[in-house]
């Protein structure tokens, strides 16, 4: 019995403890609480104070962006403004595509004969030959072209002791000449003869084989005649107010064709002067180049592409300023492939220089001669220069033959 009442004694004492255990776990859920409230509280600040930091370097400048765009919103009208302009951007652009169209539009030595020949008669080609020539024979006469004094002149300016009116007659035969030779300096404004162009002599020589053949010929050296003319046309330029070579920037047209310049010879001075006889070609591949080209240009359903070779005698002092002259636009008139329709005055600038040497002239040499100069050192330039024809310009006319030659050769 007293163990019993030993044990229940234990109990109560142990229950007393207990009690006050119990006190303590009713105050430790509210802390628990507190922490996890102080927890979330502490997150919540720190992913506020992240979110800030975002919003300040992502949101606020996005929101002055918006400002921004804001304060450039286009004003009243400004949408009618950029219309206006785009539309002027696209008339340029086909105002640049109607000029390079009117390029290649230009007057015919023929009109009888392209597309295809009006009539089967033969004359019609020995016609075009004569026009060829005389039109050569023209650019030189509009420049004020002519020659040196030929061994034959000269000769029989030695027999009858000079010129008329000459303070050299009776004197020696040295100073007949030279007077002679500087006279015609004088009276000419260029050196240029029509046996140093391209074609002249082929079309003197001229004789008919077959329309088709015929044809052809007639449509190259139409296209070479056009490239002729802008040649004369700088030279012209350049020597614009000179009555004398001897104070003409350029001095000589030496010779122009369509091979290169070394292929290009004379027979000698004064005198039979001719061109090799490569005719107008167009260039449909690499290797049918003159020279290498740095444009990479052949013939293409856009483009037809000719090469041509130039020597001139200029003043030293002209050598860039005439090849700026040949490369420049130039203006030509345009009657309709009729020849009948109102003129219209169109430019061109269809040549690119692709390959240019200079070297001093010997004055002693046979070429060189009979001529005189003037008082500025001379150089020889020899040119290789690309000529390029816009299709859409001229295609109406361009013979099927040809249509077809081109096609062929895979452009």
């Amino acid at each position: 019995m007293a163990k019993i009442n030993l044990d229940l004694s234990k109990l109560k004492d142990l229950m007393k403890g207990l009690g006050g255990l119990r006190v303590y776990l009713v105050l430790i859920w509210p802390a628990v609480i507190l922490l996890a409230c102080g927890a979330v509280l502490a997150a919540a600040w720190l992913m506020g104070s992240s979110l800030k930091q975002k919003v300040a370097k992502e949101s606020i400048p996005i929101g002055n962006e918006v400002k921004q765009m804001l304060k450039q919103l286009p004003v009243a009208g400004q949408a009618q403004v950029e219309r206006q302009y785009q539309d002027a951007y696209q008339q340029d652009a086909n105002l640049i595509k109607l000029l390079s169209v009117e390029t290649s539009q230009r007057e015919l030595l023929s009109y009888d004969i392209f597309p295809k020949p009006k009539d089967t008669s033969t004359l019609l080609f020995t016609r075009f030959g004569a026009k060829y020539c005389q039109g050569v024979e023209g650019l030189i006469a509009k420049d004020r072209g002519g020659d040196c004094p030929d061994a034959e002149e000269l000769r029989n300016a030695r027999l009858t002791g000079g010129i008329p009116g000459s303070s050299a007659a009776g004197g020696a035969s040295s100073r007949i000449v030279e007077e002679i030779c500087h006279a015609r300096a004088k009276s000419v404004s260029i050196y240029a003869v029509p046996e140093s162009v391209g074609g002249y002599d082929f079309w003197k020589a001229y004789q008919y084989s077959n329309i088709e053949d015929s044809v052809k010929d007639c449509w190259f050296w139409q296209v070479g005649y056009w490239i002729i003319e802008d040649v004369f046309s700088a030279a012209g330029a350049m020597n614009a107010g000179s009555s004398s070579v001897l104070t003409s920037p350029v001095k000589r047209v030496e010779r122009v064709g369509f091979v290169a310049p070394d292929a290009l010879f004379s027979t000698g001075a004064g005198t039979g002067k001719t061109t090799s006889q490569g005719k107008p070609k167009y260039v449909t591949k690499p290797e049918e180049q003159l020279t290498e080209s740095f444009t990479g240009r052949v013939s293409n359903e856009d483009i037809d592409v000719v090469h041509f070779g130039l020597v001139v005698v200029v003043s030293n002092k002209a050598i860039i300023p005439f090849m700026r002259e040949l490369c420049s636009a130039k203006e030509h008139e345009f009657r309709g492939f009729t020849g009948q329709e109102p003129a219209k005055v169109f430019k061109h600038n269809q040549i690119t220089i692709l390959e240019s040497r200079a070297k001093p002239v010997d004055l002693t040499s046979a070429d060189h001669r009979y001529y005189r100069y003037g008082a500025d050192s001379v150089v020889e330039i020899e040119l290789v220069c690309e000529y390029i024809f816009n299709r859409n310009g001229y295609d109406e006319i361009k013979p099927e033959s040809i249509k077809n030659l081109v096609t062929k050769t895979g452009t």
